[in-house]
């Protein structure tokens, strides 16, 4: 038990088009180890249907793998594990009832993150185990849907792209498992370089001294042509045509007779080697080494937070409001009474102290980042910035919270527009967004008043806001527009009450 205590265990879950990956480690020195790991290939890639939704057989076969792993997770602290949903959970249009079912299982959200999120967790993995102060590399990710691609100096990655194809994408789209022939190969591999095009120019103009490949296809690769003898297991050019001539030669998947790759793998690799070979010749790699680590790894580093840690969160946040010209001291003031506003409400709101404190925090942050478009419908300017800016260190679902919170933290509340959530999430939300109208509303002056002239009682969703006469006397706008907006927090089923102190 001390040395639990001693060496906390972290887990991470990547949910990919491929596979299920788990694993769980923990510190050790700069870098991790691994104390366990398990992998279960769903095949998520190819459980969409024609309307882009997980077929009910895909869906249960997932969630079964999920049960597994919820096993191996009891003994991990709630907040020292993530699970990560990448390019098909992107794309499916059922994912939220995935979702729910798996947070049932897991008793955490599927955080679904964004292509460039992918990235920049693959380039943490790398960059950490494979230390290189002196040098700049390009890292590639092929994985089951999609393919990332990014170049970085030490631990900081620069540029970075999510490309939307993969081993199983093209595996399905161009190949035959039966009858794998030279005519797929380079339809397939032309189809990759088309999607590789915009990038290409930039990519090789980088300067990149090396270059190093993750994840399953990768790693596959590497083996193969280990086993057969084409090369020790760096990954060359010569080496890819080799094996791609290999594989035509034995016309069949079933009968590729190598102990290096699991059948599951081999029902999806010609459709790898095929994106590896474009990528290979639309960047100009000579030569590809093979790292044993991916996503899963950079999870738990970003959580962990070894070396030259940062909080990428709030070194996004920070980003943003400098680029928007943020009034800092403002942003600050809202923050702060929120979360007194918080701490006030949260147990008769019953609210989760894991993860509402920090959206609350970070929506103030960013609440009048549309300034820095114009000041006319600022809050509409700076729910589009969150929505589609890079907001890296957040998943999808924090981002798309954020930006509905600085939507709608003024003016009219259009309940429409958070019916799509499920139930809970959308009550949440809600109640949230409430707290951020309220502390925007009593910052309305702009000035550095403690508000100590202001009490509040809490019973149930009534919220009762005692006032200073002299406060009410020196704040005449700020105390109508409380009491109006009384009249707009009514649809959310919360009353707020004001009454002058005695």
């Amino acid at each position: 038990m001390n040395d639990r205590t001693e060496k906390p265990s972290f887990a991470a879950i990547d949910l990919g088009s491929n596979s299920f990956h788990m694993v769980v480690a923990e510190p050790e020195g700069d870098s991790i180890r691994i104390i366990d790991s398990l992998r279960e290939g769903v095949r998520l890639g190819s459980g969409l249907d024609a309307k882009k939704r997980l077929t009910d057989e895909t869906m249960q076969l997932s969630l079964e793998a999920l049960r597994l792993f919820a096993e191996r997770l009891r003994d991990v602290p709630r907040k020292q594990f993530r699970v990560v949903g990448t390019n098909t959970l992107r794309r499916a249009k059922n994912a939220d009832v995935f979702m729910s079912e798996a947070r049932t299982i897991l008793g955490k959200n599927v955080e679904i993150i964004s292509g460039r999120e992918e990235a920049r967790l693959i380039y943490a993995a790398v960059a950490h185990t494979h230390p290189d102060p002196e040098h700049k590399r390009l890292v590639c990710d092929i994985g089951g849907g999609s393919t990332e691609l990014i170049v970085g100096h030490g631990l900081k990655p620069r540029l970075m792209e999510s490309v939307n194809m993969g081993c199983v994408s093209v595996m399905n789209q161009f190949f035959n498992p039966e009858k794998i022939s030279n005519k797929h190969f380079s339809k397939a591999a032309t189809y990759a370089e088309l999607e590789l095009q915009p990038l290409k120019q930039a990519y090789r103009h980088s300067q990149w001294d090396t270059a190093i490949g993750c994840s399953g296809t990768i790693k596959a690769t590497g083996r193969m042509l280990a086993e057969l003898g084409i090369t020790d297991g760096v990954i060359t050019r010569k080496g890819l045509r080799a094996l791609r001539q290999h594989l035509v030669d034995i016309g069949n998947i079933d009968q590729l007779n190598l102990s290096c790759i699991s059948q599951h793998r081999a029902q999806v690799i010609v459709g790898g080697i095929a994106v590896l070979t474009a990528v290979m010749h639309s960047m100009k790699i000579d030569t590809l080494n093979v790292s044993q680590v991916a996503l899963r790894e950079g999870i738990i580093f970003d959580m962990i937070g070894k070396r030259q840690h940062t909080d990428i969160q709030q070194e996004t946040l920070s980003t943003l409001n400098s680029r928007f010209l943020v009034d800092e001291a403002q942003a600050n003031r809202v923050e702060t009474t929120a979360m007194k506003l918080y701490g006030h409400v949260k147990k008769d709101w019953a609210l989760d102290d894991d993860s509402d404190p920090s959206l609350l925090c970070w929506a103030a942050r960013l609440h009048e980042i549309g300034m820095g478009v114009a000041h006319s419908q600022y809050h509409k300017h700076g729910a589009y910035v969150v929505q589609h800016c890079d907001f890296f260190g957040f998943s999808k679902a924090e981002q798309n919270a954020i930006s509905m919170m600085v939507r709608f933290h003024r003016r009219k509340i259009e309940l429409e527009a958070f019916a799509g959530l499920p139930k809970n999430e959308r009550k949440r939300l809600l109640k949230l967004t409430a707290l951020l109208r309220l502390a925007a509303l009593l910052h309305r002056g702009r000035h550095d008043d403690d508000l100590e002239r202001v009490t509040l009682k809490v019973k149930g969703n009534t919220l009762t806001f005692s006032l200073a006469a002299d406060w009410i006397e020196q704040m005449p706008l700020t105390h109508a527009e409380l009491e109006s907006e009384a009249e707009r927090l009514k649809e959310l089923d919360i009353e707020v009450v004001t009454r002058s102190a005695v």
